[in-house]
């Protein structure tokens, strides 16, 4: 009976991180379509536009990063290994964007929010 409470607790613990996560990236995405778009809009360089997206959104980086920090260590990792995933999925959104701008620039395309 109290395994099966830990369980349930448990469970209920990971699908509400793994929600908020999922929330924040979601949230993170979007606001990097904005900026885009708005950089497609200007006709911003590239190379310009690498460097600026870095900065850009930064809260939502932020709240995507605290979020699946929160997640990993919800399911026993480290503070640094919890970081380090954490930060590694926020770039791979961010990558996501700054690899496809010129694509979106040459064919007058924009991405779209989730």
């Amino acid at each position: 009976m109290i395994a099966f409470l830990s369980i349930a607790l448990f469970t209920t613990v990971s699908a509400t991180t793994i929600a908020d996560a999922e929330t924040a990236r979601v949230a993170y995405s979007n606001c990097l379509v904005d900026f885009t778009a708005a950089q497609l809009d200007a006709k911003t360089r590239t190379s310009a536009f690498k460097k600026a997206a870095k900065d850009a959104c930064a809260d939502e980086r932020k709240a995507m990063i605290s979020a699946m920090e929160k997640d990993e260590m919800a399911f026993g990792s480290s503070a640094s290994e919890a970081t380090s995933f954490a930060t590694e999925e926020a770039d791979g959104v961010l990558f996501s964007f700054t690899d496809s701008y010129a694509g979106y620039a040459s064919s007058n395309t924009r991405p779209v929010k989730q």
